[in-house]
């Protein structure tokens, strides 16, 4: 079995919460002292191309004696946040408030309201074509400020890390903006995160709504509380911000509904396009806008993070960006990842995230040689080790893709059965909670509060409720340190007695004492199963690594009852180590709620279903996972 290079960092023992641990980034560097105060003007009218002004709050480093600004030059580093630019804690985990560990260290930060939303003006569409000029014009306008020094970096999570990667593609080539650092950013938001395998993901989108309005209707009061010598927020005062926040719920319930009945945001399509930041990777190489990305394997960006690598790697060496990276193939410092065992908010287990941006930025905005980064640019942190693994490609080429066959007895084995036989799946709309999807859907903030106070999470530990009535399929127990690296693929074949099918599928690793620690996940609405080609992942012998499924609404087909039918359902990419003694497990049910909702159609064509999976025999059912040596110390 191939060999992951490994490096064990000094001090890396299992982390604890609320405590820092060791950078992963070579060689060490420690970030310079604190050596300004904190100022900040208070919502700046700042006007873009169309004639509407956007509110900015300019924070900048001031003389400690005086309290005045600090002449600098300073670089300024640019977010731009629908929730709200005042945000506290924990909404501002995901994107809001200001920097002060930054802004001590030399650097202006302006935090802006994205338009339509606190105490900007506008309409709210998200991520639409007018935010991508807004971008722009905030970069131009930011390398002006007074004590700039001419160069703007962007950084922030979520909504704020897709902003970044759209606005670093349309600035083009000797823009101000020299470096981005979004965390937790998507690739295609259709996948990613609105549906998984064509199943509609939209109760978790019309919760995400809830929230982005509920922080639009708490941040007027935060605006007026520090609101100092500026004019108030908005016109109208809170009436105005009360029609606002109506108007945004109005856009996620429109939304919601239209895609629960079967509606064109139901399918991949227009409306999705101006939120596929990973087809706009290329201009973001072409532009020379430094990228390092931050992801979680247990984000609700999973599948996303990885695959912002290795397009803008692919992109620098000038080969497709939906292909797989080769192993050997030019890369370039420039674009980094760095993943952990993380929710969407999370404290990264005690990683200092802002001493990580500091080095970034003061490398690529101040020069400051000894903050450059080297050694492989993909550094991750698989579940159940506390080591940092670094690599150069992705998908990761020392992990060898592992066929296991669906089988008898409920084994997952290294080979087929010889003998035809079928195990039978009956369609059910709901079932036991899994505790690991409740939590990558609700974005981890069940785990970040209990964090905070000094204790870790165990409800999404252990899946065994998950699998009472589900299809399971086990491996032996492995003999020696083996760790899951990259994307995995089930192949199922099967016939079923209606028009429509839903596969869900969840890898699990099982210890010892039988504990069943849920890994990754994945799901597959049948009628969405044609793949494209050109940006499916394939071994030489034809074997599908990382499916990409053609989810427009012509190119969905119903399911043929009785048809022996072929689905190749996608699983996130995951990093696990596997200890000896351990197992693999494979889940298969029909649901995932109560976050997985088919459509009103769907649901009809779905009640009732019966299906019947092929093991062994000529056409077996398979599960591909690319694993790789994790012996402890191993280089």
């Amino acid at each position: 079995m191939a060999t992951l290079r490994l490096k064990r960092r000094a001090g890396s023992e299992p982390h604890k919460p609320r405590k820092t641990s060791p950078s992963p980034l070579t060689p060490p560097w420690t970030p310079g002292p604190a050596r300004y105060g904190v100022g900040v003007r208070h919502n700046v009218a700042v006007p873009m191309s169309d004639g509407v002004n956007l509110r900015a709050d300019i924070h900048y480093p001031t003389v400690p004696e005086t309290g005045e600004p600090a002449t600098g030059p300073f670089p300024v580093l640019v977010s731009m946040t629908p929730y709200g630019k005042k945000a506290p804690p924990p909404a501002a985990q995901i994107g809001g408030g200001a920097t002060p560990y930054l802004i001590k260290r030399g650097y202006i930060e302006v935090m802006v309201d994205v338009r339509g939303t606190g105490a900007s003006e506008g309409s709210f569409e998200m991520l639409g074509v007018e935010q991508t000029q807004d971008g722009v014009d905030l970069v131009n306008w930011a390398a002006t400020l007074p004590n700039s020094n001419g160069r703007v970096g962007m950084f922030g999570i979520s909504y704020l890390a897709i902003n970044q990667l759209i606005t670093a593609a349309a600035v083009g080539p000797d823009s101000p903006l020299k470096a981005i650092f979004p965390v937790m950013a998507a690739h295609d938001f259709y996948r990613d995160v609105v549906t998984m395998g064509g199943v509609p993901h939209m109760r978790t989108v019309r919760a995400y709504g809830a929230v982005y309005s509920l922080l639009n209707l708490v941040n007027p009061t935060l605006e007026l509380i520090a609101r100092g010598g500026h004019e108030r927020p908005r016109a109208g005062g809170f009436a105005a911000v009360r029609q606002r926040g109506r108007g945004q719920r109005q856009y996620f319930r429109t939304l919601s509904a239209d895609a629960a009945a079967g509606g064109d945001t139901a399918f991949d399509g227009p409306f999705w396009d101006t939120m596929r930041p990973g087809a706009l990777l290329p201009k973001i190489v072409d532009n020379g806008v430094a990228v390092f990305l931050v992801g979680g394997w247990h984000d609700a960006f999973q599948r996303g993070a990885p695959l912002n690598y290795s397009s803008l790697q692919n992109a620098f060496a000038g080969r497709p960006v939906d292909a797989p990276m080769e192993p050997g193939q030019p890369i370039s410092d420039r674009f980094r990842l760095l993943m952990g065992p993380w929710y969407h908010v999370s404290d990264f287990d005690g990683l200092h995230m802002h001493a990580l941006q500091l080095r970034w930025f003061d490398h690529w905005l101040k020069d400051v040689p000894e903050a450059a980064v080297s050694g492989e640019p993909l550094t991750f942190q698989p579940i159940g080790r506390s080591e940092w693994f670094h690599a150069r490609e992705y998908p990761f080429p020392d992990a060898t893709p592992t066929r296991f066959y669906l089988s008898t007895q409920n084994r997952l084995a290294r080979e087929p059965d010889s003998d035809e036989s079928a195990a039978t799946l009956k369609y059910v709309a709901r079932g036991p909670i899994s505790g690991r999807s409740l939590e990558q859907w609700s974005l981890g903030l069940g785990s970040f509060a209990i964090s905070q106070r000094g204790r870790r999470i165990r409800y999404d530990l252990d899946n065994r409720r998950l699998q009472r009535e589900a299809l399971c399929y086990t491996t032996d127990p492995f003999s020696s340190p083996t760790m899951v690296a990259g994307p995995i693929t089930l192949t199922v074949h099967a016939t079923a007695t209606t028009s429509e099918t839903l596969w869900v599928a969840h890898l699990d690793d099982v210890f010892p004492d039988g504990t069943s620690r849920p890994l990754t996940q994945g799901a597959l609405l049948g009628s969405h199963r044609a793949l494209d080609p050109s940006r499916t992942w394939y071994l030489p012998d034809g074997t599908v690594l990382r499916p990409h499924h053609i989810s427009t609404r012509e190119a969905v087909k119903p399911v043929v009852p009785g048809e022996l039918t072929r689905y190749d359902i996608e699983i996130f990419p995951t990093a696990a180590v596997i200890e000896p003694g351990h197992c693999l497990r494979l889940t298969m049910t029909t649901y995932d709620f109560p976050h997985l909702v088919p459509t009103k159609p769907a649901r009809r064509a779905l009640a009732g279903g019966e299906y019947r999976l092929r093991q062994g025999g000529a056409t077996p059912s398979h599960v591909v996972i690319p694993l790789a040596d994790a012996s402890p110390g191993r280089t």
